[in-house]
């Protein structure tokens, strides 16, 4: 996967999260991926997206529905009194407690956008050694199928202009399930071998669908860098790593908003 804070930000203020397989992302047989996206005017978004994402990945190839993701997002709510406790009395320990200025912030709890895409490998002859796919998607973090160097599939959002500043969120303090449900876009399709997925948070979702519609290929793009990557860790001693040098690129000519990026990629392989 390829995660990167905003320009001017450190990793600590890093936002977004993601969750793989272990192992390997490829790997297509009953496996879940997911990538959440904090909200920043909220606090803890982070850590409320990184427990976002882990539940959904637990799922471990679940087919992914609104009901199922609404049932997600509240058992992931289970889990935030929890942390936000553990949370209070490590400030306390390190001798900062929480200002009477944030107090308000923590009462309306955490929001963050949410991104499952569940593989399953299915037999006969009409799968073609492939499968099926079940996603699910509150809020404007997205994925992409690609096959044979081209776009066959974009949810939820499908052009560059339906994001905005307001996108639906999960909330992590009493979620209503039904609320959740309704506002989730889910979809289902089919995987052949060589498919490739990429589920990515919204600055990075945006940037990909005004390439494609304007006839660049961005998977190519993220294709080289993930290359590169598993290539060297770094460039050459003194450069930056090679994520950061391609989306220093993007940024300095307004292709992409400075935001958090996370970008993850699923190679769907033969048996």
């Amino acid at each position: 996967m390829l995660c990167e804070p905003k320009a001017g930000s450190t990793e600590a203020e890093y936002e977004d999260a993601w969750s793989v397989p272990r192992g390997s992302a490829s790997a297509a047989e009953g496996c879940t991926v997911a990538v959440a996206d904090g909200a920043s005017e909220s606090m803890l978004a982070g850590a409320w997206a990184r427990i976002l994402a882990r539940a959904v990945g637990r799922s471990a190839g679940r087919d992914l529905d609104a009901a199922g993701l609404a049932e997600l997002v509240c058992a992931a709510a289970g889990q935030w009194p929890a942390y936000l406790e553990r949370y209070l009395r490590l400030r306390e320990r390190a001798g900062r407690p929480v200002a009477w200025y944030e107090e308000p912030k923590l009462e309306r709890g955490a929001y963050a956008t949410l991104l499952g895409v569940s593989f399953r490998r299915e037999s006969g002859p009409v799968y073609s050694g492939g499968g099926t796919w079940t996603g699910a998607a509150l809020g404007d973090s997205c994925a992409f199928q690609v096959r044979r160097n081209r776009l066959v599939s974009a949810f939820p959002l499908e052009a560059a202009d339906q994001f905005d500043t307001s996108p639906d969120l999960a909330g992590s303090r009493d979620p209503d399930p039904g609320l959740v449900e309704l506002r989730t876009v889910a979809r289902r399709g089919t995987w052949l071998p060589g498919d490739v997925f990429y589920l990515a948070t919204d600055a990075a979702a945006q940037w990909f669908l005004a390439e494609e519609v304007s006839g660049r290929r961005p998977w190519v793009q993220i294709d080289e860098v993930f290359d590169a990557v598993d290539a060297v860790d770094t460039v050459d001693d003194g450069d930056a790593p090679v994520p950061s040098a391609w989306l220093e690129g993007l940024r300095a000519e307004r292709s992409i908003r400075n935001d958090d990026v996370t970008i993850v990629r699923c190679r769907l392989e033969p048996a």
